[in-house]
């Protein structure tokens, strides 16, 4: 008896060192596990504001406002080259040319007004001389020579100005001709060089836009995947709880352990047989609880160490994609590689150049119709003028085939006499018919002239309308403007999901190099599981069986007391009872845990 009394005193003692360094394991360690969880939380939310923003960058790279924008830029381009078509049949060059040579024409036609006058002044001469040689019977005649003279006079006045407008007016229209040649040259420039960089520009852009959409989308699904990820371990975090759970029970079972060997004799007489078999089975007790103890530490401990590895790899894992979305943004949340590698700034301000350059030219081209406008316009009036001394030139015509027809007159009253002055008078009056054809023809090329220069004048005012091109370069540089505003959005959320990641990706770096509670923990519960695994060796050698077959029937009734199907599992396990193995696929530990 005194020796199960020592043996029991020893047990004692030995459990409630257990017992209490299992509690204080626990207890120093919870603060680490509340900070653990706090922290893990702290990146969960973290995780869910980068996946939001992710969210919203994919809305702005893959929604409709950057292809909208670039639908209205690409058909305002159309527009405007639309209005600085270039006309490859040149037919204002071919209008221009056909004028000039009207107006070459014109002056041939005027130059046949000199024989006209030479021919009125041989006339003329030749009436005076007869007028002489009849005396007083030609004295009508030489008033006859005087108004042929003063109409001779009147012919080479009004053609001289009319060879004077002609000059002028080709003098226009080479000048036209020089600027029209001018404005094809500078729309052939804007439509194929400038719209051509546009285009590229063009190209550019959606290239960059769509790299951005499958950026933004590749974020997307990989925060969204880091997201799911971290639920998982946040969800995991309950291990903490069950192996708090199980070590609890350990210490309740210790402590019944203990309460056991507490209540039965300490050897009190010497004999008594009862007792000591009460304290045998009592030490048989605790001898199996020991043995059933160790193997709910040792799996408590496997199963915590198990967690916080798998803890440590996935968050590795999650700062390790983490970081590859950091590095999946770089490309586009840097404004100097949107300029240079993605394209995006420095088209948008190559376009906006192009666009400003554009909208120059076309109201140069616009003001060069206006003035061509004018000038057409100057020829219209010249020709106006033109053809009002051609009027008077008619004037004259009819003048001469009077005087034709009085100078007939004359001679016919003057009989034989005035038979030469009959053939002048004829001869004025061919003159005239000759000037009458002559001043047709002029009308006809000056009607021509006419009819060209309202073709062109209308030609050149419809070249431009400078008020739309404004309209056309104020919208196109609004959709930059936009475009640019929306570049900037996505690189600044690019930037800041960039930015988020890599803090977040050192943060879970910390953690997991913080985390080293667990081999405290594992070192503690594994030098519990020696100590009470030496004390069940240390007993079961020292009683006697039966003592150990009436304390299997007590424990029998300790696996109903479980909380955890794990328990059950081991206790069937180390002590018999034929309790079936967890599930495969299942941690054993049923829904009775508490959660941080």
């Amino acid at each position: 008896m005194q020796e199960y009394t020592a043996l029991a005193r020893e047990v004692r003692e030995r459990l409630g060192r257990v017992g209490s360094g299992l509690a204080r394991l626990v207890q120093q360690r919870e603060d680490d596990f509340l900070a653990l969880g706090a922290e893990l939380q702290d990146v969960a939310r973290r995780v869910q504001d980068i996946a939001a923003d992710s969210q919203k960058l994919n809305h702005i790279a893959s929604g409709d406002t950057v292809r909208h924008i670039l639908e209205e830029l690409v058909a305002e381009l159309d527009a405007m080259q639309t209005l600085c078509h270039v006309d490859e049949d040149a037919v204002d060059l071919a209008m221009l040319s056909r004028a000039r040579e009207l107006v070459q024409q014109l002056s041939r036609s005027i130059r046949d007004y000199a024989r006209v006058v030479r021919t009125l002044q041989m006339l003329g001469i030749s009436t005076r001389i007869e007028s002489a040689r009849l005396g007083s019977d030609g004295r009508g005649f030489s008033t006859l020579a005087d108004d042929v003279e003063k109409l001779g006079y009147k012919i080479v006045e009004y053609s001289d100005r009319i060879m004077q407008q002609a000059k002028t007016l080709d003098a226009l229209a080479e000048k036209a001709e020089a600027s029209t040649r001018e404005m094809h040259e500078m729309q052939r420039e804007c439509a194929y060089s400038v719209f051509g960089s546009i285009r590229d520009n063009m190209d550019t852009l959606h290239e960059v836009a769509e790299g951005s959409r499958k950026a933004s989308e590749d974020v997307r699904g990989h925060t969204a995947d880091i997201a799911a990820s971290m639920g998982r371990i946040i969800g995991s975090l309950q291990f903490h709880d069950i192996v708090r759970q199980q070590v609890e029970h350990v210490e309740e079972a210790l402590a019944d352990a203990r309460t056991g060997l507490d209540g039965a004799p300490d050897g009190m007489a010497d004999g008594a047989a009862d007792d000591d078999g009460a304290l045998a089975e009592e030490l048989a007790v605790a001898a199996d609880i020991c043995a059933l103890q160790q193997a709910q530490l040792d799996n408590a401990r496997t199963s915590f160490s198990d967690a916080v590895s798998t803890l440590r790899r996935e968050l590795a894992a999650i700062a390790a994609s983490v970081r590859g979305v950091g590095q999946r943004t770089g490309g586009f949340s840097d404004e100097s590689c949107l300029g240079e590698d993605c394209g995006g700034t420095a088209v948008l301000d190559h376009m906006e150049r192009s666009v400003a350059e554009i909208a120059a030219r076309m109201l140069s081209l616009a003001e060069q119709g206006e003035r061509m406008g004018h000038v057409m316009g100057e020829v219209a009036e010249m020709v106006a003028q033109m053809s009002v001394f051609l009027e008077d030139i008619e004037d004259v015509g009819d003048e001469i085939e009077l005087i034709a027809l009085n100078a007939s007159i004359r001679a016919a009253h003057t009989g034989e006499k005035g038979k030469a002055l009959g053939v002048l008078a004829s001869s004025i009056q061919r003159l005239s018919q000759d000037a009458g054809e002559s001043t047709t023809a002029l009308a006809t090329l000056l009607r021509e002239v006419d009819g060209v220069a309202g073709q062109l004048k209308t030609y050149a005012t419809a070249y431009l309308d400078s008020s739309r091109v404004s309209e056309i370069s104020g919208e196109l540089e609004g959709l930059t403007h936009g475009l640019r505003e929306v570049n900037g959005e996505a690189a600044r959320l690019f930037a800041g999901v960039g930015t988020a990641c890599a803090k977040l990706a050192s943060r879970v770096d910390h953690a997991v190099e913080d985390m080293g509670f667990d081999a405290q923990v594992a070192a503690g519960l594994s030098d519990a599981a020696d100590d009470v695994g030496e004390m069940a060796g240390m007993l079961r050698e020292r009683l006697p069986a039966s003592a150990r077959a009436a304390a299997a029937r007590r424990l029998a009734a300790m696996r109903d007391r479980y909380t955890m199907e794990q328990e059950r599992v081991l206790h069937g396990r180390v002590l018999g009872g034929g309790h079936a193995e967890a599930p495969a696929g299942e941690d054993g530990y049923g829904d009775n845990v508490e959660l941080f």
